[in-house]
């Protein structure tokens, strides 16, 4: 365990194990029986388990109605220039992990990467030739398909408890890589795809996406407190499984895509062959006749294309409603004056959503589609209002989870605030799992996994859902969260539970969560200006308050509006924060690399204020090493190269919280009467034994000769002073928490 914690990526592998699997039952030595659908009947052999999970990911072909192919009109395709030069190639194999797992050839990214120089020039030409001929090689097409199970289900013989993942041949990932370039290139040049779409593509993303639906929302609301907006996902089963190639061409063609790209596309889907590798074996290779393959690069953009028509045909509806689509996921927002109102929007919706599938061969799976009502007004509406859908009826729930965010009736986020508390056990473990306070990962290790994993988790989609204080007072949600980074820093640096949180912040450069939250906010706002999103946002407002009141109305200003305003001001801040310090006139720039800079620097401000704020409350003659600090990563770079047990130690001297009797004492710790050293001369304090204290003078001078100073204040402010006295306190075995720990570090 030791060495694992100091392994520069077995540390990651291990927290992902921790956050993701580590809480779960432990998993059975073979992969367990499969129930076939159609009995009873468990299968028990690797022959049988294959043909059913054959038959749950790769389905025969969908039955399209594709009548309404034969005859339409085909538009001019974009003309583009299909030749492929090594600059492309070079990024392609650069852009992909070099220890990706390979295909079939058992070729690694690494080595295509190592013979770069050598490699390009031949495959090149081996691209363009594909190109020209309109041809993908067999043995690019050849996969090996991973079963992986899906986490938290309850029923692992139900085969439909798996997933599927390609290994596709590394070089010709590398084509894949370049033409889903070309096509995505194309699509956002020539607008090809709707708005409405956001994962998958350049400068869009989950927070695009939640934007977009929560600024549609308040915009309902800013309507009028009579309209209620309400939402239905759907569901699409086996969604990458089920495309049809016959349609998935026939799009490609209708949205002008430049044909030497539908010819190799048509070729890359043809004769295509898989195997199954699940417990331990591998089965032999099949032809695969539908569908395309997830794990390939190419494979997102050319859903996109298939899915788009269905947002299309929804959007050309005319009815109040909006659409939204991340990959496979789909929303319809209804909106009017009545839940009633809007559930037979979104009735009449659907049956478009229907006649779609029907076309494209599609299945929907109505018993899993979830509704919600949006309103500030419950009792105006009768909210137990909901859809019929074929034999299935969708009741409406209090909050439904939409791209990882729970969003309630009200959009309070306490829900998705309960969500985060929920996780976050989950992800401590991450941290609990890495060590103790006094061994395993080390210091540095621990901040990294606490950054990447457990912070992460908790700021994930902030920008839609935080709420900021009022006046610089911290709101109840921030206090809320606030607790849970005090936890996991408490985790971090080995503190005691008496340590205030800002001085945890403090001694692990970690900046207040209220401030992180609200520079993630910003910065994403940022974002969504420069990208073109902020645009989109009010284009799709403006036509929801067109339908309700008429363009005329006046609307109070929605969340997307504040936050710019906001931003603005934080920009000009930092930009002038940052020219005193360096002592010239600011620039202001609408590049957003300057802005994001200035909006950086006025939060670290922002929390440097703070933390000085904080320093002038307590009085000098009583602050401890740590309150004496300004804010710095020094605090950091102090316990780089210490081990844990050193760290934590450097932690508890640095605060004085720390198990000698004067701190123990104070808190009223069983079996501590005095808090007087047992010298006798003065209080048991970490710098009184170190300093002072005469019975530990035989290992005073070994101490003050390898830290380099006899300033208290030097000696406990440098990783090698902090590692000399914290040798020293171990040897003195006054503190129990530290005798194990002790044969490590000794």
């Amino acid at each position: 365990m030791h060495e694992l914690s100091e392994a520069p990526k077995s540390i990651w592998r291990f927290a992902k194990w921790a956050r993701t699997e580590s809480q779960l039952p432990k998993k059975l030595p073979q992969f367990p029986s499969l129930k076939r659908s159609d009995t009873d009947h468990m299968t028990t052999t690797f022959e049988e388990k294959t043909e059913i999970l054959r038959g749950k990911f790769f389905p025969p072909p969908p039955q399209a109605d594709v009548s309404d192919i034969a005859g339409s009109f085909i538009p001019l395709a974009v003309s583009s220039n299909p030749r492929i030069t090594e600059d492309e190639v070079k990024q392609a194999i650069r852009r992909v992990k070099a220890d990706k797992a390979p295909g079939a050839s058992g070729i690694p990214n690494r080595a295509l990467q190592a013979g770069l120089a050598e490699l390009t020039p031949v495959l090149t030409s081996l691209f363009n030739a594909c190109v020209t001929h309109k041809y993908h090689p067999k043995q690019f097409k050849k996969a090996q398909t991973i079963v992986l199970r899906k986490p938290k289900k309850s029923d692992y013989t139900d085969p439909k408890a798996y997933r599927p993942i390609a290994l596709l041949d590394t070089m010709g990932k590398a084509l894949e890589s370049i033409m889903a370039k070309r096509l995505s290139d194309i699509a956002e040049t020539h607008r090809m795809l709707p708005n409405a779409q956001m994962e998958a593509r350049r400068k869009r993303s989950v927070i695009s996406a939640l934007d977009l639906l929560i600024d549609q929302v308040h915009t309902v609301w800013g309507c009028g407190t009579k309209y209620v907006a309400s939402m239905l996902s759907l569901d699409a089963a086996g969604a990458f499984d089920r495309v049809s190639h016959v349609r998935l061409l026939h799009t490609l063609k209708m949205k002008r895509t430049s044909s030497y790209i539908i010819e190799w596309t048509r070729s890359f889907l043809e004769d295509r062959e898989t195997s199954l590798i699940f417990d331990g074996q591998t089965s032999d290779m099949r032809e695969v006749n539908a569908g395309i393959p997830q794990g390939s690069l190419i494979s997102p953009i050319l859903f996109l294309f298939f899915n788009a028509s269905l947002i299309e045909k929804c959007e050309a509806l005319g009815i109040k409603i909006g659409v939204l689509g991340f990959v496979d996921d789909i929303n319809i927002l209804a909106y009017g004056r009545s839940t009633e109102e809007t559930c037979r929007t979104l009735s009449k919706a659907h049956d478009a959503c229907a006649e779609w599938a029907r076309t494209h061969g599609a299945t929907f799976a109505p018993e899993k589609y979830e509704l919600t009502h949006f309103t500030r007004k419950p009792k105006r509406f009768d909210m137990t209002a909901s859809i019929q859908i074929e034999s299935s009826v969708i009741k409406p729930k209090p909050d439904v989870r939409v791209l990882g965010v729970q969003l309630d009736t009200k959009l309070r986020w306490g829900a998705h605030l309960r969500q985060i508390e929920a996780n976050h056990a989950t992800r401590m473990l991450a941290l609990s799992r890495l060590g103790a306070s006094t061994w395993e990962a080390t210091f540095t290790k621990a901040r990294q996994v606490y950054s990447a994993v457990v912070r992460s988790g908790i700021a994930f989609g902030a920008s839609v859902w935080h709420q900021r204080g009022k006046k610089g007072e911290l709101s109840g949600k921030e206090r809320r969260l606030g607790t849970l980074q005090n936890q996991a820093l408490r985790h971090v640096a080995g503190a005691f539970k008496r340590v205030n949180i800002e001085t945890l912040e403090a001694e692990t450069y970690t900046s207040s969560l209220h401030v992180h939250l609200n520079m993630l906010q910003d910065k994403a706002t940022l974002h969504s200006r420069v990208d073109g999103r902020t645009q989109e946002a009010r284009q799709a407002c403006e036509l929801i308050r067109a339908r309700l009141t008429g363009v005329n109305r006046v609307i109070p200003r929605s969340p997307a509006t504040k936050k710019i305003v906001l931003l603005n001001a934080f920009i000009r801040e930092g930009a002038k924060i940052q020219s005193r310090r360096r002592r010239r006139t600011p620039s202001f720039t609408t590049v957003s690399t300057s802005d994001s800079i200035a909006i950086t620097q006025y939060h670290k401000d922002q929390w440097n204020q703070r933390w000085e704020k904080y320093r002038e409350r307590v009085a000098d003659v009583n602050a401890t090493p740590a309150q004496r600090s300004h804010l710095s990563n020094k605090t950091v770079k102090m316990r780089d190269g210490l081990q844990k047990a050193e760290s934590t130690l450097a932690t508890h001297i640095r605060t004085e919280r720390i198990g000698l009797n004067a701190y123990l004492h104070s808190r009223n710790v069983p079996g501590t009467d005095s808090p007087r050293c047992g010298c006798g001369w003065s209080h048991q304090t970490a710098k009184h034994v170190l300093m002072h204290c005469p019975d530990w003078s035989h290992l005073r001078p070994r101490m003050l000769q390898d830290a380099g100073s006899s300033d208290y204040r030097i000696i406990v402010a440098t990783t090698k002073s902090l590692r000399a006295v914290a040798k020293m306190m171990m040897e003195t075995e006054l503190l129990e928490q530290f005798r194990v720990a002790r044969t490590l570090v000794l």
